[in-house]
């Protein structure tokens, strides 16, 4: 991916912890480098990515809003950045904060970020009160985030029960979305949707209105006690390869290198 940089945006702005940071500013100084595909602009600046107007975005939004962490700053611009521009694929951020109050000599104070457009894909589920209506408020969430675009959904299929076998059957789906999301906030998104519809974590496997899983994230791979990408049973559910085998056939799996077709096909002779 081809990427244009613009160093050294310089501005004069109140984001800081302490009172006179807020009443009094100070110089930062921004730092931008963003991810695009400049093969077929054919010379037609609307066909890429006007920097000019970034570079003014920048300082616009940096100088309008107010943050005590330079961390919310640089979240927060990335995120409109990237829904502004469509064409950007990802982007880097360094803010530099040269005069932050710190009692000792220093030459600068860095934060850099990168964040990017995604494609993941949920699976979600769901065998109490009106189990379509509950898959269909996922769509209606993604539809109201203004941080990710839905990008797929496979049809509905019910299913028996899986590990706990005395509940009733579950619709089940896949939904495949681009987000600029990072993971663990696309976790919080999905603990939020299923939150609306009345989630209750009762038991493992048990009966619940609405269930939402991250099955992959890009070829991330994440393994800790909070998050789990790619979903560690993902390849033994055929009530999750069938629906992504519809919408994704070829999906490569990050972990086992093989796509979902196989994997189904693996299943089913098993």
């Amino acid at each position: 991916m081809d990427k244009i940089k613009i160093h050294g945006l310089s501005f004069f702005a109140h984001h800081g912890v302490f009172e006179q940071e807020k009443i009094k500013g100070q110089e930062f100084i921004i730092d931008c480098e963003f991810e695009i595909d400049t093969s077929r602009c054919n010379d037609q600046l609307d066909k890429t990515v006007n920097y000019g107007e970034v570079s003014l975005d920048i300082v616009d939004f940096a100088t309008k809003n107010q943050y005590d962490l330079l961390e919310a700053l640089a979240n927060k611009l990335a995120r409109y950045l990237l829904g502004k521009f469509h064409l950007m694929a990802g982007l880097t951020l360094t803010i530099h904060k040269p005069n932050a109050p710190i009692p000792t000599k220093f030459d600068d104070v860095t934060l850099t970020i990168h964040r990017q457009w995604t494609t993941a894909f949920l699976a979600t589920g769901s065998n109490l009160g009106d189990r379509q209506a509950n898959l269909d408020s996922v769509l209606d969430q993604i539809a109201a985030d203004p941080n990710m675009e839905l990008a797929g959904k496979s049809s509905y299929l019910e299913t028996p029960p899986y590990g706990v076998v005395d509940q009733p059957d579950f619709y089940n789906g896949v939904i495949k979305i681009q987000t600029i999301y990072t993971p663990y906030e696309l976790l919080d998104f999905c603990h939020r949707v299923e939150t609306l519809a009345g989630r209750v974590r009762k038991r493992r496997w048990g009966e619940r209105t609405l269930d939402v899983d991250i099955l992959t994230f890009g070829d991330v791979v994440i393994y800790n006690d909070n998050l789990k990408i790619p979903h560690p049973e993902m390849h033994l559910r055929d009530f999750v390869l069938k629906p992504l085998c519809e919408i994704e056939p070829y999906l490569i799996h990050p972990v086992l290198k093989k796509n979902v077709t196989a994997l189904l096909k693996e299943l089913s002779e098993n």
